[in-house]
């Protein structure tokens, strides 16, 4: 909180609701003592600090119990975020069934909340707390597969800022590079889908080079492609085309070159708002927005979290709920188009009917040609809906993104 410059409203908060968990305080003692604001948020937060998920119903009960007590408040978010996460590294190392319960709900639930609030680095975090409980033989196993490695990945990543910063210079560009490594949790789950071993994890190590403009971001671009060899299909705009969570980057995977870097090094290029955003999401925005632009944005996130809760109350079961979260905030991620040109963001694997309503009579054009509806769609594809003749697009998912 304190790093993020937080309101006091949010600091107190953090510090009195573990205080109202153990009883040693009441919501009451709270409100004389430090006003109906504080008290306010720390019942929210206490309201969903924990979900029982002993029977299916008391599950269904407490999970929109917990989320409809942070739906109305950025800050009640970011304490339940940063609580869990508080929680999740104290019991790291210890074994029991609570234990591996408490993570298996970090993975399903918190974890999604972190990304799509933008939060990377409690995301990051609470991921390999929740990875060395579930698995902590693979997870002991992979970070001493990692270890000698990564010494060696420090060696490759000190070349190649060399060398980065140098052409910088050379071309009046100010910007700061330092590397980056992957987490644990990330690794191991890129090696899974993939089916890949360690060293053939190429974005394993990166460097971020934070400059002042965008204009900028896409000179560097320019001056890595031109001394560095680009590697086909890694290169994602997401200052163009944002993630959902309004993450803005670009990246893009270069090969090895002699003399800089023995290893392929990812490059995120961003500017220094990006990159606050990028680290501290929602949380960014208290130190370095306007109180409008702080409020314009949590409220996005905030009608995204109402709609999550519509669609729980839609959903067939929990697993159904669990998994169309998954499918909001997942990685990998194909850009689609409309016809006007507007950019859509789908699961990757998607195909036409995830897109859209199948009404009768109708037809979809995808890149021009008529397709059916279980046609695979590809990262590029513009899609066209056609039904008695008129153009219709009925976005499925229209309330998730």
């Amino acid at each position: 909180m304190l790093r993020q410059r937080a309101d006091y409203i949010t600091v107190t908060a953090a510090l009195l609701t573990p205080l109202r968990q153990r009883g040693c305080l009441t919501a009451q003692e709270i409100r004389s003592l430090f006003g109906e604001p504080v008290a306010g948020l720390v019942e929210r937060v206490y309201a969903g600090r924990e979900l029982r998920t002993d029977t299916p119903a008391h599950y269904e009960r407490d999970l929109r119990l917990f989320l409809r007590s942070i739906s109305h408040d950025i800050r009640a978010v970011v304490l339940r975020l940063g609580m869990r996460l508080v929680e999740l590294e104290s019991i790291t190392g210890q074994n029991g069934d609570d234990h591996r319960d408490l993570a298996r709900e970090t993975l399903n639930l918190y974890v999604p909340l972190a990304d799509r609030m933008g939060m990377g680095a409690i995301r990051t975090r609470m991921e390999d707390a929740s990875f060395r409980i579930l698995e902590p033989e693979i997870y002991v196993a992979l970070a001493q597969s990692v270890e000698p490695i990564r010494a060696e990945d420090e060696i490759a990543l000190e070349l190649a800022r060399g060398g980065v910063e140098q052409f910088l210079a050379e071309h009046g560009i100010e910007g700061t590079v330092y590397g980056r490594t992957k987490g644990l949790y990330s690794i191991y789950r890129k090696m899974n889908r993939l089916g890949s071993p360690l060293a053939e994890v190429m974005d394993r190590i990166g460097l971020r080079v934070i400059v002042p403009s965008v204009e900028e971001c896409y000179a560097v671009l320019g001056l890595v492609h031109t001394h560095f060899r680009p590697i086909p299909g890694t290169f994602d705009d997401y200052i163009g085309l944002p993630k959902e969570n309004g993450y803005q980057s670009l990246h893009t995977c270069v090969y090895p070159v002699p003399d800089v870097s023995y290893k392929p090094v990812e490059f995120q290029i961003r500017t220094e708002a990006m990159h606050r955003d990028a680290e501290f999401g929602v949380a960014a925005h208290w130190r370095y927005k306007s109180a409008e632009e702080a409020e314009a944005a949590s409220e996005g996130k905030l009608r995204w979290l109402r709609n999550l809760i519509s669609q729980q109350d839609r959903a067939t079961d929990q697993a159904e709920f669990i998994q169309r979260l998954h499918r909001q905030t997942g990685d990998d991620r194909l850009v689609l188009f409309d016809e006007a040109g507007q950019p859509m963001r789908l699961p990757v694997g998607a195909t036409v009917r995830d897109l859209v309503q199948h009404g009768p009579g109708s037809a979809v054009h995808v890149n021009g040609t008529e397709q059916p509806w279980d046609y695979p769609l590809q990262d590029g594809d513009t899609v066209k809906v056609l039904w008695e003749q008129q153009l219709v697009i009925t976005h499925k998912y229209a309330d998730i993104y």
